[in-house]
């Protein structure tokens, strides 16, 4: 008689209980137990084989198991080759990814850079970190697999520095990853052009008689410690809810111009000495009060 099966974590995040629940239910319909499940995965000691005890942890919900995994659950709770082991299969991976964008979405928590804004490398990385954990935070070993697959491999130490922000990336290398992080062709371009812009910004040689004079605005020193100056004042007035989440910190100026114009107004019209008036009687004190709040209300 085996032993019952513990219900699901019920502190465990939503998606990743969805995930536990499908691969249970995966299980029971099979009628078999994981010690048949594991025999189904395939010989032992090769590349695809998952032992009973890998199988029972992707189901208990406590962690985000490997996609691989995953996908081996799924295959060897049905006949190979059939349709429906192919619909579990994408079912599978379609709760694994929901679960793994739930995991990686502390790195989702502040407000991305616009492309316009992306000018380092540094920069760049913190870009990808974002498309990566969008994508479902895949291992570097994932992203390895993945480019290598697509054509173009780049191994986990590169893709570490290339998402650290310490190295740009190649035209090749770029398109592998943001193939790997399921970007779509016309996103790509945009990211390759920041790419070449970057490349340009930091690699193109001065021509003869040029003189020190920059090519554009933002190139100089000056002018990008600015605007990284005002990037990090805007992530922390976006993080203290001094910006609306629906307006831009170009609308967050504007609308503190305007409150600083309306109280300078109001301390020119109503903080007057109080001799600068003409003694008055009742009735024109009132009117006076009268007009203040109508303009006030206006």
């Amino acid at each position: 008689m085996c032993r019952p099966t513990k219900p699901v974590d019920a502190s465990a995040r939503p998606r990743l209980r969805a995930l536990a629940a499908y691969l249970r239910q995966l299980k029971e319909e099979a009628h078999t137990t994981y010690t048949t499940l594991s025999e189904r995965t395939g010989p032992a000691h090769s590349p695809g084989y998952r032992g009973a005890s890998t199988l029972s942890q992707a189901a208990r919900g406590t962690h985000l198991p490997p996609l691989d995994t995953v996908l081996a659950y799924a295959r060897a709770a049905g006949d190979p080759g059939s349709r429906a082991v192919q619909q579990r299969e994408a079912t599978a991976r379609k709760l694994w990814k929901a679960a793994a964008i739930e995991k990686g979405r502390p790195h989702l928590a502040c407000r991305g850079l616009r492309t316009r804004q992306v000018r380092t490398p540094a920069s760049l990385g913190q870009a990808l970190t974002r498309l990566r954990a969008r994508a479902g935070q895949p291992s570097y070993s994932a992203i390895e697999r993945a480019t290598d697959a697509a054509g173009h491999r780049v191994p986990r130490s590169t893709a570490h520095l290339i998402l650290g922000g310490k190295v740009l990336p190649s035209r090749e290398q770029l398109a592998a990853l943001l193939n790997a992080f399921d970007v779509t062709a016309a996103d790509g371009l945009t990211w390759h052009a920041v790419r070449d812009r970057i490349e340009y910004r930091y690699s193109r040689p001065r021509r003869p008689g040029e003189g020190g004079g920059y090519v554009c605005a933002d190139a100089d020193p000056a002018v990008q410690e600015y605007l990284e100056r005002r990037e990090r004042d805007e992530e922390i007035k976006r993080r203290t809810g001094q910006i609306h989440p629906d307006e831009t910190y170009e609308d967050y100026e504007e609308r503190m111009r305007e409150r600083a114009y309306r109280q300078a107004t109001d301390a020119w019209l109503y903080d007057e000495p109080e001799d600068y008036y003409e003694p008055e009687d009742e009735a024109e004190r009132q009117a006076r009060a009268a007009e203040q709040t109508t303009f006030r209300t206006q």
